[in-house]
């Protein structure tokens, strides 16, 4: 491979203290690694509403989720969206694996939050007043009722669960984090640019830790309504097969090295090269390569693969992979068990390749390969 080409140089070594996720498969982050090597899968027909309308007819749900499990202030929860309580709990679990729930190391202002979303939208059940009111008598939309009827029934609560930013905004609050942030939204690129803006804030100096991640909801009726209007499901028009939507959350605590020791922090796995590509028009394998090709590392033993199940992505993604030599090297899909998180993808591959990176002792790649323009990859180091 060539030399290192991070977006910018390395000069502290970034290490991931705590991870949290709230997933398909559960909320322990080693039992969700164990699932997926062991073949365990989330994806299933909903069992909240009807897909006969779609071309994809399955999703990976989550169905055991408490939010009162981890959110105390209850005013609070009825403030907030599906996809803003899933990142509340990873956030909570992100700062009280890396111990710094009781025993707060860092002060407020000091920890930076960078998180993403995907597009805002509710479940039917949430805007059916809304649209009720805002009908004709033959069941089209009117804008005049929307205006003169619709509006008075909207609840006031509506906007704290709609803007994309509430999430992490909610994440915040929480968690009373102060400190430099920045939210990103829609796609899988997003999830890794946040990322990479928590990496950069800790070399800048403009945080002590940072806490990174993204939370996503696609498992309800206007979810899947956006996903067809976008063209994600032709390849189950196609084929019978294609991507599950899924939903979740993960985040991450980021430290430098000398920050971990200081405080005896733990530490899963060091991130030691990560670079962006970006493609317009369909998914190329020469971009894809590009942003593997450019990460160097002595040697690499695993890859958290993208492996969306849509034909086309998967053929890019396999193409890059065999161009830069590494397609034979042991791979695991969680897209294929969880379904496809969007957003939280790229911190939910982050996570896993840091769990296995530590459990293997070698280098993982994880290609966060997905729907939208940018595209990107990490390497992570074990310590």
């Amino acid at each position: 491979m060539s030399a290192p080409s991070a977006t910018r140089p390395l000069t502290e070594t970034i290490v991931i203290t705590g991870i949290g996720m709230v997933t398909p498969l559960g909320s322990d982050p080693a039992a969700v690694l164990e699932g997926i090597k062991a073949g365990t899968t989330a994806i299933a027909a909903p069992r909240n509403f009807d897909t006969s309308l779609f071309a994809c007819p399955v999703c990976a749900s989550i169905d055991d989720f408490r939010p009162h499990d981890f959110i105390t202030e209850a005013k609070l929860i009825r403030l907030m969206s599906r996809d803003a309580q899933l990142a509340a709990a990873a956030a909570h679990l992100a700062l009280a694996d890396a111990g710094l729930k009781s025993d707060r190391f860092h002060a407020p202002e000091e920890i930076g939050l960078f998180g993403a979303t995907g597009m805002a939208g509710l479940p039917v059940r949430e805007i059916a007043p809304l649209l009720k009111a805002s009908t004709d008598a033959t069941g089209r939309f009117d804008m005049g009722k929307f205006g003169e009827e619709g509006l008075r029934g909207v609840s006031p609560i509506l906007s704290f669960k709609i803007l994309s930013n509430m999430p992490v905004c909610f994440v915040s609050i929480c968690e009373n984090i102060q400190g430099p942030n920045a939210v990103y939204t829609p796609w899988e690129g997003h999830g890794a640019r946040a990322i990479e803006a928590g990496i950069l804030a800790l070399i800048d100096g403009d945080a002590n830790c940072v806490l990174v991640g993204a939370s996503d909801v696609k498992t309800h009726e206007l979810a899947f309504l956006a996903l067809e209007q976008l063209g994600l499901f032709e390849s189950w028009k196609r084929s019978e097969a294609g991507l599950a939507p899924g939903e979740g959350a993960v985040f991450l605590v980021f430290e430098t090295a000398a920050t971990a020791l200081n405080r005896g922090a733990k530490t899963y796995a060091s991130i030691s090269n990560w670079n962006f590509k970006c493609q317009q028009g369909p998914p190329q394998a020469e971009v894809l390569e590009a942003a593997i090709h450019s990460l160097a590392a002595p040697q690499i033993g695993a890859v958290i693969a993208a492996a969306n199940s849509d034909p086309v992505l998967d053929r890019a993604e396999a193409e890059a992979l065999w161009l830069t030599k590494i397609d034979s090297l042991p791979r695991l899909s969680p897209k294929q068990h969880l379904g496809d998180l969007f957003a939280a993808a790229a911190p939910l591959q982050v996570a896993l390749a840091a769990l296995l990176a530590k459990q293997l002792g070698q280098t993982v790649l994880a290609n966060c390969f997905g729907h939208g323009a940018e595209q990107a990859a990490f390497l992570l180091e074990p310590l």
